[in-house]
C-alpha cells in the first residue's frame, strides 16, 4: 500500500469511515507535524475517550484491534468512523439510519448499515438512557465551563517564547496535547448529544423543529463576528480601531481558516486575514449586524415555541417533552461550539510555539511542521540535518492537496492507494441550467433569491456583497464573518449540526447543506433561490 507517512490503521470491526463532519474540521490534508503533534495523542485519543464517557461504548471494545477505530488518516485527510457513529444510534435507539440522515444528510453514495451481532449491547443500551435523561435535563456544563476557563488562562500565561530556549519550546507543545485530549473528548460529547433535542423535536412538530431550535446564544464560533463587526463600524488606522483590535487579537486569536492544523495561519499569525474580513463587512447595513439578526431569530423562534405548545395544548407529557427538548438542543449546540473553541484555543498554543522554532531556523518557519514530532529532537540538537527531509516533504505533502479523497472508505473493500487518488481537476459535475433543483439537506428555514458567490477561500471574501448567496465547499469558524453579508449559504458536505447550519441558525440565514459539488454545479454570479426548509437551491 502506498499511503501517507501519518496514516493511521484503519479498523475492520468498524470497517466505514466517512469524510462527513471530518471536512468541517480538517477539509485539506493535515500537515505532519499537525498530525503527530496535535491529532493523534490529542484529538484522537480524545475521540476515543469521548464514546466511552457518552455511555456507547466499553474501552474494550475500542482498543480489542489494538488501534483506535474511532477516526483516522488515509492519504493524508482525515476520515470519521462511521461504523462507530452508527452503532451509537444503535444503541441509543436513534437507529443507524437516523444517524446517517442526522450526520451525513441525504447523499446517494452512503454504505448500506451491515449489522455486526456486537452492535447491540443492553449494558451500553442503558447506559445511553441514561445518559440521554442527563442530556434533556441538565442545565450546566461545568467540567466545560472549567475547560474554556482553563484554555484562556493558557493563553493568559503564555510564556515569552522568544526567551525559550528550542528544548523548552518543543517541551511546551507537546505539553499541551493532554488538555487537547481533555477538550476532544467534551467535544465528542456534546456533538453526539446535539441532535437528541431536534430529533425529539422533529418527531412531534416536525414543520416547526428547525425554528424552535435557533438563535441558541452564546455560541462561541458567532463570537468573533461580534467583534469584527463593531470593529467594521471604526476607521481602520484609527487609535480606537488598534486598540481594539489588539484585544480582538488576544481573544479571537486562535481562529483562522483550517485552523485545527497548527500549520495554517490563524489570525494572530497572519493578522491580515482579520482585517480583510472586517473591511467585507463595511458596506454591510446596520440591519445586517450579528445582533439584529440574531434578535429577530429569537423573535420568531418564540413565535414557533407558542405555536408548538399551542397544538399540545392539555397534553402534560408533550408539553414537558417539547420544553426539555428545545433546552436541551439549544444548550448543546452552545456547548458543541464552545468545547470546539476549547480546543482551537490550545492548539494555538502549540503553533505559535512551533512558529517560533521554526522562525530561529527555517527561511519559511511554517516548514516546521513538515517534520513528525518524533523527528523534533534531531531537528533541535541538528536543524541542517533535517532540511532536505523538509523540503522533499513539503513538495509531497503539497501533492495531496491537488488530489479529492472520496467522500467515504471502506477498509473491508480496501482504503484507496494515494496513487489511486483522482486530481482535483479531474474532477467534473455537470453545470446546473436555469431551472435546475438542487437538493440538499435542510439547514436553516427562510426563503432568499439572490446573486450566487462561489468562495472557495474564507481568506478572501471581496467578491461577496450584501445579499449574496454565499456558496462553499464547506465552512469552520472563520467562515464565520462572512455569513454577515449573506443573504443565505449553500454547502457542500454537512448536515444537521454542522458548522454552517450552527451559525445559519444564529443569524436567521437561510441555509441549506450537503448539496453535493455545490461549488461546480453552481455557476458564480448565476441567480438562486434558496430554501432553507426545503433543501432546495433553484437555478433561476
Amino acid at each position: 500500500m502506498t499511503g501517507w507517512i501519518t496514516d493511521t490503521p484503519a479498523s475492520t470491526r468498524f470497517p466505514v469511515y466517512t469524510r462527513s463532519n471530518a471536512s468541517d474540521v480538517l477539509p485539506d490534508p493535515i500537515s505532519p507535524l499537525g498530525a503527530t503533534l496535535s491529532w493523534v495523542p490529542g484529538v484522537i485519543e480524545g475521540w476515543r475517550d469521548g464514546n466511552v464517557d457518552n455511555g456507547a461504548f466499553e474501552m474494550s471494545e475500542l482498543t480489542s484491534e489494538g488501534i483506535n477505530p474511532t477516526c483516522g488518516f488515509f492519504n493524508g485527510f482525515f476520515y470519521v468512523n462511521a461504523s462507530v457513529v452508527r452503532v451509537f444510534g444503535e444503541r441509543s435507539g436513534a437507529g443507524a439510519d437516523g444517524v446517517d440522515a442526522a450526520f451525513f444528510g441525504n447523499r446517494p453514495d452512503t454504505p448500506p448499515y451491515v449489522a455486526h451481532p456486537d452492535d447491540v449491547n443492553e449494558a451500553a443500551g442503558e447506559r445511553v438512557v441514561q445518559k440521554v435523561g442527563w442530556v434533556l435535563s441538565t442545565s450546566s456544563y461545568p467540567e466545560l465551563d472549567a475547560h474554556r476557563d482553563q484554555a484562556l488562562q493558557l493563553r493568559a500565561d503564555r510564556p515569552d517564547l522568544s526567551s525559550l530556549s528550542d528544548t523548552e519550546l518543543v517541551e511546551y507543545a507537546r505539553s499541551l496535547a493532554g488538555l487537547v485530549r481533555v477538550n476532544f473528548n467534551d467535544h465528542v460529547i456534546t456533538s453526539s448529544n446535539t441532535a437528541i433535542g431536534p430529533t425529539i423535536l422533529g418527531q412531534i412538530v416536525p414543520d416547526l423543529m428547525l425554528r424552535l431550535i435557533a438563535g441558541a446564544g452564546d455560541v462561541d464560533s458567532a463570537g468573533p463576528s461580534h467583534a469584527m463587526w463593531a470593529l467594521s463600524r471604526l476607521e481602520r488606522g484609527s487609535a480606537e480601531y488598534e486598540e481594539r483590535f489588539t484585544e480582538f487579537l488576544e481573544n479571537y486569536g486562535c481562529r483562522g481558516p483550517n485552523e485545527w492544523d497548527p500549520y495554517s495561519d490563524s489570525w494572530e499569525t497572519k493578522p491580515q486575514l482579520a482585517h480583510a474580513l472586517i473591511d467585507s463587512m463595511r458596506q454591510a447595513p446596520a440591519e445586517q449586524s450579528p445582533a439584529a439578526r440574531y434578535a429577530r431569530v429569537v423573535v420568531d423562534r418564540e413565535e414557533a415555541t407558542k405555536e408548538a405548545l399551542e397544538r399540545v395544548k392539555g397534553d402534560a407529557e408533550a408539553t414537558g417533552t417539547i420544553i426539555a427538548a428545545q433546552a436541551s438542543a439549544l444548550r448543546f449546540n452552545s456547548w458543541r461550539e464552545r468545547s470546539k473553541t476549547n480546543c482551537v484555543r490550545v492548539i494555538n498554543e502549540q503553533r505559535v510555539a512551533m512558529r517560533e522554532l521554526g522562525r530561529r531556523h527555517l527561511d519559511e518557519p511554517r516548514d516546521v511542521f513538515m517534520l513528525l514530532d518524533a523527528e523534533l529532537d534531531q531537528f533541535v540538537a541538528d536543524p541542517d540535518s533535517m532540511l532536505e527531509t523538509i523540503a522533499t516533504r513539503k513538495v509531497a505533502w503539497q501533492q495531496l492537496w491537488t488530489l479529492e479523497p472520496p467522500y467515504f472508505v471502506e477498509s473491508d473493500k480496501g482504503i484507496p492507494d494515494l496513487v489511486d487518488l483522482h486530481a482535483k481537476s479531474s474532477v467534473s459535475a455537470d453545470v446546473a441550467s436555469s431551472g435546475g433543483v438542487l437538493t440538499g439537506a435542510a439547514g436553516c428555514v427562510g426563503v432568499v433569491e439572490g446573486r450566487a458567490r462561489v468562495i472557495n477561500d474564507p481568506s478572501d471574501p471581496s467578491a461577496l456583497e450584501p445579499g449574496d448567496i454565499l456558496v462553499a465547499p464547506n465552512t469552520d469558524p472563520s467562515w464565520t464573518p462572512l455569513f454577515i453579508a449573506a443573504g443565505g449559504v449553500v454547502v457542500g458536505v454537512g448536515a444537521m449540526n454542522s458548522h454552517a447550519v450552527i451559525v445559519s441558525r444564529e443569524m436567521g440565514i437561510p441555509c441549506v447543506v450537503s448539496v453535493t459539488d455545490c461549488t461546480k454545479r453552481i455557476p458564480d454570479g448565476a441567480i438562486v433561490r434558496v430554501d432553507g426548509a426545503a433543501g432546495t437551491v433553484t437555478i433561476l
